[in-house]
């Protein structure tokens, strides 16, 4: 396969909105999942396909009608919608996790949906457990609760699948982690590539089985390291994460790259590998805890991620979607922290997985010749 075919194939897989986008593994089951805070090394060492939900600029007529306006993100939207349509029959289950309201709420309205025979859906509706706080307990907790997930999903598949099986699955999914930091790399300094095409290639880690993943990746990579540096003011997303390209094509449309947006689909999906030990379930089980960024993350958690970025972009952009209960109440101490760097930011108010109207792009143009503005002086 040409590097051109490569990135081709990572992007399809990405924006494939069916649970079969670039899959090679079509013959297992496939785990429907709404935030990647779901182990997808769980998923695969119990015998299934995780599938994650992403947003999308496709109406939703039908979860629209059961789900209240500004309450759940596009993302559960698309997933409600799926449900509904009869558009996951042949899905063996769908997990979502508890690591954010909406995931919770959408947990049981699909249950309910499901009771009342308004949704067609035959599947089990799983909820993942995870806590994210740093009490005593927790850890015992959520390695608890992992392994209960394993064990309902091998059931469910009825599959024998044992600690050795989540073994190898953490040691395929770390390396395609190795693949992807490879993407990541060449974002920093001088970016390599545009946020709007390296996003998708980052994304489809998400959909793609993790060999595949990693050698499609790494022949990406190979590619986009032989171009040469990226002009232009290098922006962040910073408030609520993005699980799509959109609002990154809006802002480059004006000349800016942008070379970072916390969060598991951008610049902090690969984190960190899990070192299995004695405890498979425990080691995945922490490393998710810790990786986890969503609205349940503490404050401080949430800076200490974004003070290494911070240190290489010369604008940001604060994402607030009219879901947002938990980023917008952050934003003045954002705000404080961005203007003792000196550096310009903008908040926008919208669905990110919908392109940004006339007035939105004009204040991502002000943005854009700010920061040109103060990267000219830095360097001049």
């Amino acid at each position: 396969m040409t590097t051109s075919a490569a990135i081709a194939t990572l992007t399809d897989a990405f924006e494939d909105p069916s649970t079969d986008g670039g899959a090679t593994d079509h013959a297992l089951p496939v785990a429907a999942i709404s935030w990647p805070t779901v182990p997808i090394e769980i998923i695969r060492a119990a015998g299934l396909r995780p599938v994650v939900i992403r947003g999308d600029s496709a109406s939703t007529p039908l979860a629209d009608a059961r789900l209240e306006a500004d309450v759940f993100p596009n993302r559960v939207r698309q997933l409600v919608e799926a449900v509904l349509a009869g558009r996951l029959r042949r899905t063996a289950c769908v997990v979502l996790p508890r690591t954010s309201d909406p995931d919770y709420k959408a947990f049981l309205y699909l249950r309910e949906l499901v009771r009342r025979d308004a949704a067609t859906l035959r599947a089990p509706i799983l909820l993942f457990d995870l806590l994210q706080s740093d009490g005593p307990d927790v850890r015992a907790y959520d390695a608890a609760r992992t392994r209960d997930l394993f064990a309902t999903l091998a059931s469910l598949v009825q599959r024998s699948a044992s600690a050795d099986d989540v073994r190898d699955a953490i040691a395929r999914a770390n390396t395609a982690r190795a693949s992807m930091r490879r993407l990541l790399a060449l974002r920093r300094g001088a970016p390599r590539v545009a946020g709007a095409e390296v996003l998708p290639l980052i994304g489809a880690f998400w959909r793609l089985a993790p060999d595949d993943y990693a050698a499609l990746a790494g022949e990406a990579a190979d590619m986009l390291d032989r171009r040469p540096p990226l002009e232009g003011p290098r922006v962040m997303l910073a408030g609520a994460p993005v699980d799509g390209p959109q609002l990154h094509a809006a802002i480059e449309s004006h000349g800016a790259i942008v070379v970072a947006e916390p969060g598991p689909w951008g610049s902090e999906a690969a984190g960190e590998d899990i070192v299995s030990g004695d405890d498979p379930f425990a080691a995945i089980a922490d490393r998710y805890r810790r990786q986890a960024i969503g609205p349940r993350t503490p404050l401080a958690t949430v800076r200490q991620r974004m003070q290494p970025l911070m240190n290489d972009v010369d604008a940001v952009v604060v994402v607030t979607p009219p879901d947002d209960t938990a980023f917008g109440w952050d934003y003045p101490c954002l705000r404080a922290w961005l203007e003792a760097l000196h550096l310009p930011h903008l908040c926008l108010f919208g669905d990110p997985s919908v392109p940004p109207g006339p007035e939105a792009h004009e204040r991502i143009a002000a943005l854009v010749a700010a920061a040109r503005e103060r990267t000219g002086t830095r360097h001049g």
